[in-house]
């Protein structure tokens, strides 16, 4: 299930906003414009305006990795501070990108856009408070780049050391113990979980990563918020960004790299905001799942890999509750493995922050499923791309709700470092396991409401499994539930009472025992 655009910032700031520090409050409640303009390091003076052709050579939206990424966002704290701000610099084609976008409403620890996200923060103020707190943030981060730069002689635009000591007090036990508290239970055992309940968990979760991450915010000069602190991660993110050596005018694509520390900050952040407590989070195997204690617990021969989605803005299992009824009705019970990607990155991004998560997650599926004769996958929406992706895996079917198969054309799909060349490697990958997959034998069901985005994708795959399997193309069953007319068709049809069935129903399909 992915989260709605419906959702604001208000729910962030809510466990989050009392942590604002009164004396930082004050300052930038009394925060006054420069009244000259100085020279900034990295190249253009405060406020400047850069060339034409500096503009020109920029893509649509350039990536962290990009040699001019992190002057451009430095550019954007100056300006936030200087200008009139009558007009919000995401207007137009300036800086090259969309005005609509929703980056900071749905992934503010994952974004590297530091200048962006303060200007987003300053266009998009709810009152005079915060207004000047982002101004405030934006005047801090270029005095403290400016020093970085200095005492490093050019080289630093952060304190050697900072990025790793940021990663490491969100990477303690007691946070980890803090967080573990904050979940009522393990959601193996349950479907999908209310949303409220997922937001108040965000909030905590922002309130514990901003109080240990307080030291550094003051080192900055950032204020002890939710602005303050998405500010820090992303200067972190852009410092540890590895430039591009060489662009192409017509396609920019690159694989992202983060320096080590980066990785590390990535992995500790994805870590500790998720709603998962068992042992090493991604993975979660649940032998002879939700069975009642009065069967009998025979050796199962059949796995089923269930894939979490984005939930509502945090990862925990799915499909717990539905797969413990039907393995309750089954003649000879089957065990499941909950896969989880907790960096939000549809199975991108490996557990030490890199992009090697399409290997390491596979390589895992194999080893689980090795003695089983029967083996199936399920997922919604990010999970359900998940499964189409590992589909070659299978042996029986793959239930998919809602997939997303072009990344590079849905909004949801926000992370800094999934770039143009992530995104198409993993459509490449998607297609060809899947073709792999229905070529022996699998059965790919995909089940959609009629919203146009989610229309768009399952017609892709149709398209192209018609083209390159057309023997086999009968394979592919996509189950069209008219009566949905958003992307959570899996919450849909559990509200209906229709998810059991529909699962039994596709699951249960080729499986011979």
């Amino acid at each position: 299930m992915r989260r709605r655009h419906n959702v604001s910032l208000a729910y962030l700031f809510m466990a989050v906003c009392q942590l604002r520090c009164s004396c930082y409050t004050s300052t930038a409640s009394a925060f006054a414009f420069p009244s000259s303009v100085s020279t900034g390091r990295l190249g253009c003076a405060l406020g400047a305006v850069p060339s034409t052709d500096f503009q020109m050579v920029l893509p649509p939206e350039f990536e962290p990795n990009h040699p001019h990424f992190f002057q451009r966002q430095l550019d954007l704290c100056r300006r936030i501070v200087t200008e009139d701000a009558t007009t919000s610099y995401l207007d137009g084609d300036r800086i090259g990108v969309l005005p609509e976008r929703h980056r900071f409403v749905e992934h503010p620890r994952c974004t590297a856009r530091f200048g962006e996200a303060l200007l987003h923060a300053r266009d998009h103020a709810s009152s005079d408070n915060e207004y000047k707190i982002a101004i405030y943030n934006a005047q801090s981060l270029v005095d403290y780049v400016e020093s970085s730069l200095d005492e490093s002689n050019n080289t630093l635009a952060v304190r050697n050391g900072l990025i790793n000591d940021i990663a490491e007090c969100l990477s303690t036990s007691s946070l980890y113990q803090f967080r573990k508290l904050q979940l009522e239970c393990d959601a193996s055992d349950s479907d999908f979980t209310p949303e409220q309940f997922d937001l108040e968990l965000i909030g905590r979760l922002y309130y514990s990563a901003i109080s240990r991450t307080e030291p550094y915010l003051r080192e900055v000069g950032l204020t002890f918020d939710h602005t303050g602190f998405t500010a820090l991660l992303a200067l972190c993110r852009a410092s540890s960004a590895t430039d591009c050596a060489s662009m192409s005018s017509s396609k920019y694509q690159y694989m992202p790299i983060l320096s080590e520390p980066g990785a590390r900050l990535d992995a500790a952040l994805s870590h500790h905001f998720n709603a998962i407590t068992v042992t090493g989070r991604r993975f979660f195997f649940s032998h002879h799942h939700g069975l009642d204690s009065c069967r009998p617990k025979t050796r199962g021969k059949h796995l089923i890999v269930a894939f979490s989605s984005l939930g509502n803005g945090i990862v925990r299992h799915e499909f717990g509750g539905s797969l413990a009824k039907l393995n309750n009705q089954m003649a000879e019970s089957f065990d499941v493995l909950f896969v989880a990607d907790v960096a939000q990155s549809w199975y991108q991004k490996d557990d030490r922050g890199g992009f090697g998560g399409f290997a390491q997650y596979e390589s895992r599926i194999k080893a689980a499923s090795k003695p089983y004769k029967h083996v199936s996958l399920i997922g919604d929406s990010m999970g359900g791309s998940g499964a189409l992706l590992f589909s070659h895996l299978a042996t029986e079917s793959v239930v998919a709700f809602a997939p997303q198969v072009d990344l590079a054309r849905d909004a949801h799909v926000s992370r800094d470092d999934m770039t143009l060349l992530v995104k198409e490697k993993f459509q490449t990958r998607l297609f060809e396991n899947a073709e792999e997959a229905i070529k022996k034998g699998v059965t790919l069901f995909v089940h959609r409401g009629v919203e146009s985005s989610d229309t768009q994708h399952t017609d892709q795959l149709m398209s192209r499994l018609a083209s390159k399997c057309p023997l086999e193309n009968e394979r592919l069953k996509i189950v069209e539930h008219s009566d949905c007319n958003h992307h959570q068709i899996a919450v849909h049809l559990k509200q209906k009472g229709h998810l059991l069935e529909a699962i039994s129903t596709c699951l249960m399909s080729n499986v011979v025992m």
